[in-house]
């Protein structure tokens, strides 16, 4: 299984550096009817058990759509209030959060994470919250399911993650770990005063209404949540119960709806978390002392298409993705939730392949 996830992975890779769209299955006559044919051939050639989606065009919502099953066992359609489990998508809320606090004078980016948290290793010390925000830490990571049981707290997972080697020197490569959105996470609680759910309710989800969002890992009790499920070789089976103790909530462990991811990104659009210079701040490139191209800009994963397009956003687990695209002055975010499949996919293609279709759309 963590064979065929890490050569799943340098799929994802390449599908984002090339940028492209699929061919379109014929010549729409609309906008709605390109989108809904990829929606529907994207199910179709991948299995996918049930999806719901949201696609925005210059902040503003232009379609939505909710097909297929929330529970195959109960035969229970997925509608627009269908809960998902949209995994490593949280993050988003934690860049944000941030953001807001360098806003606000709190948080200096490019200062050492021991500066605000004094009971870390040595070594640890002088990495920059900006370093943890874009993975270019070095850190090793606590998080090694599926080879080992997930720490129980906090204070295991760092006294873990201290006895492992570094993956590189801090700020020369970039390595996707949970180990730096723990670290995060305590910032967060630090400055806020708040615990992290409390923070995230307070900052991201009151502000923008968001009703069917909420913190809970696999076991949690959650209103309207799908079943999870994957692929296997003897088909769809109900995903591995993995789950995500509160500790790793900066990371995982989110539950939302496609609508509500969508109205969170349209206040953020709005300038309402965000001064629109910190937000254009946080979605430039800073210049690298070594020329390497920046795969993740303050957190967000990020792309610029050889047309131009700019892309950031974050994918959750293989099943879920958001993702904003900038072409001159047109903007198209996509929101795509979905509860598993019969062949493995990364979600990243569909918000490109829908971005495309409504660029076209002039």
């Amino acid at each position: 299984m963590f064979l065929r996830f890490s050569i799943f992975f340098s799929f994802l890779i390449l599908a984002v550096t090339n940028c492209t769209a699929h061919e379109p299955i014929a010549e729409p006559s609309s906008v709605n009817q390109g989108i809904n044919g990829v929606l529907d051939e994207t199910k179709q050639r991948f299995g996918i058990v049930g999806y719901s989606a949201v696609i925005l065009r210059n902040g503003e919502t232009i379609h939505t759509r909710s097909d297929g099953l929330a529970s195959i066992e109960l035969n229970a359609p997925v509608t627009e209030e269908t809960v998902f489990q949209v995994f490593s998508v949280a993050k988003l809320f934690v860049h944000t959060t941030i953001m807001q606090l360098h806003e606000n004078g709190a948080i200096d980016l490019d200062a050492g994470i021991g500066h605000y948290l004094t009971d870390l290793p040595e070594a640890w010390r002088d990495i920059t919250v900006r370093q943890l925000l874009s993975h270019e830490s070095g850190l090793p990571d606590y998080y090694r399911w599926p080879d080992h049981q997930t720490p129980k707290d906090a204070e295991e997972a760092l006294a873990l993650a201290e006895t492992l080697p570094s993956f590189f020197p801090t700020g020369t490569s970039a390595r996707y770990t949970q180990t730096n959105y723990l670290l995060l996470g305590l910032l967060i609680e630090q400055q806020t005063g708040e615990p992290f759910r409390a923070a995230m309710a307070s900052r991201m989800m009151e502000p923008s209404s968001l009703k069917n969002t909420a913190y809970g890992g696999e076991f949690a009790v959650i209103p309207g949540r799908a079943t999870m499920y994957r692929s296997t070789e003897d088909g769809v089976r109900r995903n591995l119960f993995i789950d995500q103790p509160d500790y790793m909530f900066a990371s995982t462990g989110l539950n939302s709806t496609a609508s509500d991811l969508a109205k969170w990104f349209q206040h953020l659009l709005a300038g309402e978390f965000l001064s629109p210079s910190t937000l254009d701040a946080m979605w430039t490139p800073l210049d690298s002392e070594d020329g390497r191209k920046p795969r993740f800009l303050n957190g967000w994963e990020y792309t610029k298409c050889k047309d131009g397009t700019v892309v950031v956003g974050h994918g959750g687990g293989n099943r879920a993705d958001v993702r904003h695209f900038t072409r001159g002055d047109e903007s198209v975010t996509i929101v795509f939730l979905s509860n598993g499949s019969a062949v493995d996919f990364w979600p990243g293609q569909i918000s490109f392949d829908l971005a495309e279709i409504v660029f076209a759309d002039e």
